[in-house]
């Protein structure tokens, strides 16, 4: 009986692995900028599996990253698609973070007419804070940066940092809103802190390396870190891989090296040829 039992547990497992595999090519295809053909692979997963919040959430986030590239016309059906999946990954698996701060994302910026609503992004940031109270700070103050609220966003910040003193993330956060007002030195004492606290925290590598380029400071220094995540395999929801060559590409450009940074956006746009402003920064150093 064994053997029969076994041939059963995988036939019963293979649609669930051929979706996991789905999802993870149309992830790949996000990655390169190609939304199109991860809608596709999103839909045939959701197909498979109706119920799987991941897919939804997935197909949400394909449609969203088509529509900013679409017609007028184009971006509202997919806007409303974009909301549909998000809306749908959050009934299905209240606990989907990502599906919840992607609707804090879209509540915040559509417009009434769309969906959109500040009382809708505050209710999903409730809701994650319960979850996840430090993410709950960092959406909350996402939607105040969005209003122009910045001292209300400040302090979502500093009392993330304030709770959580030991968290790289908290301090990673913190710099990352520094980094938006053009505070470069704090930014970087916060982005310091973080690495300081957790050394094998690449996201934090990454920021340090962009923001070498961004205040024109310790380019060396944010040449080795940019290095340091290139050999990281970014998670979901981490700066992508052709992000970091872009960046290590405007430090080379920086310091007059024009042939690696020639090497460093052509790098970039193999791994996603959608990027406008690499392809820019090729042509400046070709």
């Amino acid at each position: 009986m064994r053997p029969i039992v076994a041939v059963l547990v995988a036939l019963i497992a293979l649609p669930l692995l051929a979706q996991n595999s789905l999802i993870d090519q149309g992830r790949a295809a996000m990655t390169r900028g190609d939304a199109e053909t991860a809608s596709g692979l999103f839909e045939k997963a959701i197909a498979q599996n109706p119920k799987s919040a991941d897919a939804h959430y997935s197909l949400g986030s394909a449609y969203g990253m088509m529509a900013r590239n679409a017609s007028f016309f184009s971006q509202a059906s997919l806007a409303s698609k974009t909301r549909e999946e998000f809306e749908k990954a959050v009934e299905l698996d209240p606990n989907h973070l990502e599906a919840r701060e992607g609707l804090v994302q879209f509540y915040t910026m559509a417009p009434p007419f769309m969906g959109g609503g500040h009382d809708k992004a505050l209710a999903q940031a409730a809701e994650i804070r319960k979850r996840d109270p430090m993410k709950g700070h960092s959406v909350t103050a996402f939607i105040y940066s969005a209003e122009k609220k910045m001292d209300e966003a400040k302090k979502e910040y500093a009392d993330e940092v304030k709770e959580f003193p030991k968290s790289p993330r908290a301090h990673l956060d913190f710099g990352l809103f520094y980094m938006g007002e053009k505070n470069y030195k704090t930014a970087s004492d916060e982005i310091e802190n973080a690495m300081a606290l957790d050394r094998a925290f690449m996201p934090a590598c990454f920021r340090a390396g962009q923001l070498a380029v961004l205040s024109n400071t310790n380019l060396a220094h944010g040449e080795e870190l940019l290095r340091k995540y290139l050999m990281y395999t970014p998670k979901q929801g981490e700066p992508a891989t052709a992000r970091a060559h872009y960046w290590l590409g405007q430090i080379f450009e920086k310091q007059g090296k024009k042939a690696e940074a020639k090497a460093s956006f052509a790098a970039s746009l193999k791994l996603n040829p959608s990027q406008k402003d690499v392809a820019e920064a090729l042509k400046r150093v070709s």
